[in-house]
């Protein structure tokens, strides 16, 4: 759980019956509280992931970007509520963004996924999450907020548990309607292992330009 803050999630999902989440974060007062919240839970993990005397002085989205206490492939997967939308509103947003996102992949397992929860459409965050050198398969799915009413207060026929068929460019179809305009957006990129990554073909040959 990266950038875990004080949320629930956590707690949630040991109720779902995950039993070992790590929450990490760089801030002391939230890590603190959450490991006073959850001492007698053994499921639940609460690291803070720098140290702030080593990081004096630099600037905060830095702190976001390095998890190198970390070894590679750490993780079945990582879970993001927020985080990287607070990267997004900082300065110099795509490269904090290409950081974050680059030490995410590292630490997943092949296999593993990065589930992103955002209030960010297709065509502000695919461009970052779809990377080759990320090597993952990515699907959206789009969930309204859980009071939503839809006008006149007809039903949907639509299943949110089915992903939305994105276009070529990672973009929504030109049909989609979305119900909830504060709806969530939800990235499950689920990362390559060899065998699936070498029977990609590149979207964009190398040319001598690039080499």
């Amino acid at each position: 759980m990266v950038g875990c803050g004080n949320a629930l999630m956590s707690e949630d999902m040991v109720k779902d019956g995950y039993e070992d989440i790590m929450n990490i974060d760089i801030s002391s007062v939230a890590i603190e509280m959450m490991r006073r919240k959850y001492e007698f839970v053994p499921q639940l993990k609460c690291i803070l992931l720098f140290n702030h005397e080593r990081m004096r002085g630099k600037p905060l989205n830095i702190l976001l970007l390095d998890m190198s206490f970390f070894p590679d492939e750490s993780f079945d997967s990582v879970m993001d509520k927020g985080t990287l939308d607070s990267l997004m509103c900082g300065t110099d947003a795509p490269i904090s963004a290409s950081r974050m996102l680059g030490e995410v992949s590292r630490l997943l397992k092949p296999g593993g996924t990065y589930m992103l929860i955002t209030y960010g459409d297709p065509s502000a965050r695919m461009p970052h999450l779809n990377r080759p050198t990320y090597g993952w398969n990515i699907f959206l799915y789009n969930l309204p907020r859980p009071d939503f009413k839809r006008p006149g207060g007809c039903s949907s026929t639509k299943s949110y548990l089915e992903p939305i068929p994105i276009t070529e460019k990672g973009l929504l179809p030109a049909d989609f309607v979305l119900e909830d305009p504060d709806s969530h957006f939800i990235y499950v990129c689920k990362k390559m292992d060899d065998t699936e990554l070498r029977n990609i073909i590149p979207a964009y040959p190398l040319t001598s330009e690039i080499l």
